[in-house]
């Protein structure tokens, strides 16, 4: 069972539907379509052409979303927090305190997605009716593609609010349209959505989704292999291990069993690509590299070029095309700054002995301009004004960090330290660790039989592998799942307040998992 929704519920959403290159059309409140609004039918799906354009996009409909995960991710968590730059809306995200207004709380672009997703449900058939150039398994690919995101879109919104209308029936179709006002006025529960969309993607592993391998557009598309990571991240969610271990345990069981031979683009940690001092070259986002596909299950690209751009650059960086909003915790810079490298020669112009995550750490993840410390891993390989790093969902060491997470929950918790630091579990040459990858002292815990140790070890470690990328708080919030301990996340929130008024406030106020939730406004 979920902890609780935050209460005082209200709803409201501008419904939009996206066909072909993005043709949209808004309206005062979701159901009121207007026949004349939506596009014909017989324009919509008609070819092979227009069933993928509508599926595009709703891959472009995800760049909504993207910032506001990050935002959310990590600002409710303990890796970031405001600057005296800062407005009303991140201050009240900081402080937990947000309001119906608040931009960050606004559920509308992700009800636009998954509205699109059961339109292209419901009347993609009719361009395979016409254009017998779509065969079956693109047909079906397109269906697998849709209802991975839907399923997406719907677990987010669980760790965000808490629970969310469910529904899947077209809001084009005007009967169907009007049968859906009562699912829209009632809330469904955690538990509800997360069984309904489990359900979904477990049929979905009967699909090979070929469709998806064709570069390079394999790490910006939803594959089996975002499938595998999200049944993994729900099930984890619910505190179920035995079943995240047999979602995790697909791709090192494929490795031990195959080889290399059975390794493209398997999302494992290997020993050659990205090591040591080219950690950081992941995120040049090379959308056309095998290797960066094999570390990247699921990335949402934008591009300067195609006027495709969010802001967190701008609001993270200090300097020429920044208003530095937001900035690193103390926490995470001590957390950095105390990890020791095994191999200097590796490093220019580093002594022996020096201290700190020389791969992932200081000019890496975080720099220091002007003595302010700054969010930097979205300004890697850009210049001040560009705005387009990719937006990570999934990738690699996040599984393989949730696999360290799953075994240590199953009390196999030195397989848990030893696949965190050298990649046991891959049983296979071919894997290595994040700690073996970054060139850091591996962790180790005083004495591995007691669970929660070597679980604070593998969350220090998704610090530092995955900070600033979305992952924190939802981490924070898992974990104090997992234990039943409100103060495991309370505690560490409220420790990145200086002012110990507002840090009793943070901590009383997240005693209470209800106020873990946002505030769900729908109309």
């Amino acid at each position: 069972m979920g902890y609780p929704m935050r209460k005082n519920t209200k709803y409201g959403v501008a419904g939009s539907i996206l066909f072909g290159i993005f043709l949209t059309f808004s309206c005062e409140k979701m159901l009121d379509l207007p026949n004349d609004s939506l596009l014909p039918e017989d324009l919509a799906f008609v070819d092979e052409f227009s069933a993928r354009a509508s599926v595009m996009g709703v891959y472009a409909l995800l760049q909504e979303v993207a910032q506001q995960l990050v935002i959310l991710g990590e600002l409710q968590g303990d890796l970031l927090t405001v600057t005296e730059n800062a407005g009303n809306d991140l201050r009240q995200i900081n402080e937990h305190i947000p309001d119906l207004a608040n931009i960050y709380a606004d559920p509308s672009a992700f009800f636009r997605i998954i509205v699109n997703c059961n339109e292209i449900l419901h009347k993609i058939h009719l361009a395979r009716d016409k254009d017998e150039n779509i065969s079956d398994l693109e047909y079906n690919t397109y269906v697998a593609e849709m209802k991975l995101i839907r399923a997406w879109v719907y677990f987010k919104m669980v760790q965000i609010y808490g629970g969310a209308p469910y529904f899947e029936e077209p809001l084009s179709d005007y009967q169907l349209g009007l049968s859906l006002e009562e699912k829209l006025d009632s809330m469904q529960t955690e538990d509800y959505i997360l069984d309904t969309i489990l359900s979904q993607i477990i049929e979905l592993d009967t699909f090979e989704l070929n469709m998806l391998e064709e570069s390079p557009f394999f790490a910006i598309r939803f594959n089996k292999f975002t499938n595998w990571a999200l049944q993994g991240d729900i099930y984890l969610w619910r505190n179920n291990y035995a079943f995240a271990k047999k979602a995790f345990d697909r791709v090192a069981n494929i490795l031990a069993e195959e080889g290399f031979s059975g390794t493209a683009r398997l999302p494992y940690i290997n020993a050659w690509d990205f090591q040591d001092i080219n950690w950081k070259t992941l995120f040049q986002f090379n959308y056309s590299s095998t290797t960066f596909e094999t570390l990247t299950i699921f990335v949402i690209p934008f591009s300067k070029l195609y006027n495709q751009q969010h802001t967190l650059q701008r609001l993270f960086f200090y300097g020429e095309g920044g208003d530095y909003l937001v900035r690193p915790t103390d926490y995470i810079l001590r957390a950095y700054q105390a990890q020791q490298v095994i191999r200097y020669e590796v490093y220019p112009d580093v002594e022996r002995g020096t201290r700190g995550d020389l791969s992932r750490g200081k000019g890496v993840s975080y720099d220091s301009i002007e003595g302010r410390p700054v969010v930097y891993k979205y300004s890697l390989y850009r210049e001040p004004f560009d705005n387009d790093a990719g937006l990570i969902v999934y990738r690699t060491a996040d599984y393989h960090l949730k696999t360290c997470e799953t075994y240590a929950r199953l009390r196999k918790t030195e397989d848990a330290i030893s696949h965190l630091n050298d990649g046991l579990l891959y049983k296979s040459a071919w894997g290595t660790g994040t700690r073996t990858r970054a060139n850091v002292k591996g962790m180790s815990v005083e004495d591995p039989r007691f669970v929660e140790p070597v679980e604070d070890l593998i969350m220090e470690e998704r610090a530092l592998e995955l900070a600033f990328e979305g992952h924190r708080w939802f981490d924070l919030m898992r974990i104090a799942r997992h234990r039943e301990d409100p103060a495991y996340l309370a505690d560490r929130v409220a420790a990145k307040f200086p002012d110990e008024k507002k840090k009793e406030e943070v901590r009383n106020r997240l005693m209470d998992p209800a106020n873990w939730y946002l505030p769900l406004r729908i109309k």
